[in-house]
């Protein structure tokens, strides 16, 4: 919370003294014309006041954080001053002196530079936090949602006015943009424009960008996640890969079903399925998905998969199986996964 300069409290407890003056005196015509002048005058010295506190601020906040000279031109620190003296929120002092430091290191045009100073200057301190939350939330794996897709939805079909109102002025100020969705809900997905990530580069920090920061759990992350399935081949597979998979240094979890990927993440996800060919003949698959982080409520698309033929299947009295193609098949899976994840390291 900004403390008010004394000379500003002074200058309060006149205005309040002005108020009760005038109020004794409306009903008079013409006293009151005196108390109104000493109105409009304090209102002046005030402004003057904290305009004086704002700039000071605003220059001492530049020289703190730019040790080194800040070369900008005349015209956007110009720019930059007029809209911090007339902004409304005192509190965006600290989003001016980023921005000024910020533009003045960067290449940008004068036209970009210009765009980013009127931005700021349109946007809310709300504006610019929901900016934020909804960057954090749609390129982070947040706790509670499948997808990246589902985490912004959950933000953006709030229906309160603030929330509202921030988010067709990111849309009317060009920040982001609506995508085209198939999704049978129809929810809304947005894009983000290169100045919304721009903007926000210039006004925070890499580590604000955190979901702590806003008090937001992350998903539990593992190398590789199994999602059991109901063949009856399934418990020896799953448990043979997650063996495998381990011995070679990967954190593995074996969950029931898909609703676990709320909570948890992996870059792949491994899991069993039984079909019929076009010939009609039954066929058993292990099949591999690669985690997507797209906008869309998908979140894994299939990377890899060997077939067997589960009529071959001989169960032994201990659980397991008499069959090359079955163990073939189970080397090959764990083999392709240790691969794509040696070569993304």
């Amino acid at each position: 919370m900004t403390t008010l300069s004394k000379g500003v409290t002074q200058h309060r407890k006149g205005l309040k003294d002005a108020f009760l003056e005038f109020a004794k005196m409306v009903p008079i015509a013409g006293p009151h014309i005196q108390a109104a002048e000493q109105m409009f005058k304090l209102f002046s010295e005030i402004n003057a006041e904290m305009c004086r506190d704002r700039f000071n601020r605003y220059i001492m906040g530049i020289g703190e954080i730019c040790e080194d000279e800040v070369d900008i031109s005349r015209e956007h620190f110009s720019a930059l001053v007029k809209k911090l003296v007339l902004d409304d929120e005192d509190k965006k002092t600290e989003y001016y002196i980023r921005l000024t430091v910020s533009l003045a290191r960067s290449s940008l045009s004068d036209d970009e530079k210009m765009f980013f100073i009127h931005t700021l200057s349109e946007l809310t301190c709300f504006d610019i936090e929901y900016a934020r939350k909804l960057y954090i939330t749609t390129n982070s794996h947040i706790k509670g949602f499948k997808s990246a897709a589902a985490a912004q939805v959950d933000l953006t079909s709030q229906k309160n006015g603030l929330n509202l109102r921030s988010l067709n002025k990111l849309i009317a100020s060009g920040l982001i943009y609506e995508v085209i969705n198939t999704h049978p809900e129809k929810n809304r997905i947005f894009n983000f424009t290169e100045e919304l990530k721009s903007l926000l580069g210039h006004l925070f920090h890499s580590n604000d960008f955190l979901p702590s920061v806003l008090g937001i759990d992350s998903k539990q992350r593992y190398d590789v996640i199994i999602i059991e399935g109901n063949e009856f081949f399934d418990e020896f597979c799953r448990t043979s890969i997650r063996q495998k998979l381990e011995a070679g240094g990967l954190r593995v979890r074996i969950v029931k079903n898909e609703g676990a990927m709320s909570d948890i993440i992996a870059p792949f996800y491994i899991s069993t399925r039984t079909g019929e060919g076009m010939d009609g003949e039954p066929y058993s698959t292990i099949e591999v998905f690669s985690h997507i982080d797209s906008k869309s409520f998908t979140y894994s698309e299939s990377d890899g998969w060997k077939n067997f033929d589960p009529k071959s299947l001989i169960p032994n009295d201990d659980g397991s199986f008499n069959s090359v193609e079955f163990i073939q098949a189970i080397d090959d899976i764990c083999s392709h996964v240790l691969r794509r994840l040696t070569a993304s390291n």
